[in-house]
């Protein structure tokens, strides 16, 4: 999501111009390609300031000429574009046994990925190890010339207020220090809870998601309350918990020390686990109609749907489903899904609607590349 107007009030002839030039690269961002004659019908600015912003821009190297607009005659009009890769960013996302890396450029779209098996340790070899892995693909991708950004680590669990601390959600015991990430990673670098993350990233993607419940079926469940296209944190550091609610008192075993929590139920690992093989292997065999895997499937969709009733006693909003066990999941699934909440609930106001996410299981490594390019496009530093 890009701002429409960059923020802070005009106070001086400056603050004025910022503000202009911030209009005309942000016109031209969210057009794509344009001619200076249309950025002055748009913008309503004359001719002199609008060529004096597009000369700025271009010698910022934040812009560039693309070719000519077709004419009916006399000399074609010049088109411009913002350079996409003029800055880049990444996102780490840090998970017990892999980190993911995926950088972006200003308009969110991955120009690397790559994954890095690891066990996760508290310890400083972890972090040594981590950090020069990542520090070595951005160097070998992106150029050494001033424009990355930063990276958004992703991490699976709550960091505090300050942002200094944090803990590895499933793993107890693992309390570590950003400073342990920011003193080896050659690059600005922050955290944010990974669900978080990945909410933010389905926000980018379609920004008509304006009120939405997001569900991030990964490996531990992560859930996320978007109202008017942000994501609401509470009085706490994080958005919601929906997976240690319980919906089997006295059920399997959850991770936080309870039993018959959500994520034990709903989790792409409390799936794997159920199923007793590897959720590619149980979908592969699903969609060959076996038996067994169809009533664990069935079994699955009913548990989901529990939890989207559950939800929708507090509060009745769109259902946005992410994740692994989202990436693997058809149409009819959905409709199934749908179908079964109807079953169960109490209210039956026919308003349900239940969508797939774009990114899948990358949207929190996506979301950590976008929190420096959202950080980018709404100051536009010249």
């Amino acid at each position: 999501m890009y701002p429409s107007t960059m923020p802070g009030s005009i106070t001086s002839t400056a603050d004025l111009r910022k503000h202009n030039c911030f209009q005309v690269y942000h016109h031209i961002y969210r057009q794509k390609q344009i001619t200076q004659a249309a950025l002055m019908q748009d913008l309503k600015m004359s001719a002199p300031t609008i060529s004096q912003y597009l000369n700025e821009l271009l010698a910022s190297g934040l812009i560039e000429k693309s070719g000519f607009a077709s004419s009916s005659g006399g000399r074609k009009p010049t088109l411009f574009q913002i350079i996409p890769n003029a800055r880049m960013s990444a996102g780490l996302e840090i998970v017990s046994s892999r980190a993911l890396l995926i950088i972006t450029n200003l308009y969110g779209e991955v120009v690397f990925k790559k994954q890095l098996a690891v066990e996760f340790s508290n310890a400083p070899s972890y972090f040594d190890t981590v950090s020069q892995w990542a520090n070595q693909c951005i160097r070998q991708t992106v150029p050494d010339d001033g424009r990355m950004l930063g990276i958004g680590i992703a991490v699976q669990g709550l960091p505090t207020a300050t942002g200094l601390t944090g803990e590895m959600s499933h793993l107890p015991g693992t309390m570590f220090r950003l400073e342990q990430f920011s003193s080896r990673l050659h690059y600005p670098c922050n955290w944010i809870h990974d669900v978080e993350l990945a909410a933010k990233s389905e926000i980018w993607h379609n920004p008509q998601i304006e009120n939405a419940f997001f569900l991030s079926l990964n490996r531990e469940l992560g859930s996320a309350l978007i109202i008017n296209h942000s994501i609401h944190t509470g009085s706490g550091n994080f958005s919601s918990i929906i997976e240690h609610m319980c919906l089997y008192p006295g059920g399997r075993p959850c991770y936080c020390g309870k039993s018959g929590c959500v994520d034990a139920y709903c989790s792409s690992f409390a799936l794997s686990q159920i199923a007793g093989e590897p959720l590619d292997i149980f979908f592969s065999r699903l969609r060959l109609d076996n038996e067994y895997e169809k009533n664990i499937w069935e079994k699955y969709l009913r548990d989901l749907a529990m939890v989207i009733d559950n939800i929708r006693m507090v509060i009745q909003n769109h259902i946005l489903l992410g994740g692994e066990v989202e990436s693997y999941m058809t149409g009819e699934d959905i409709r199934q899904l749908a179908a079964y909440v109807d079953e169960m609930t109490i209210i039956k106001a026919n308003d349900l609607t239940i969508s797939r996410g774009f990114y899948g299981k990358n949207a929190a490594a996506i979301g950590g590349s976008l929190y420096y390019i959202e950080k980018f496009l709404s100051q536009l530093p010249l």
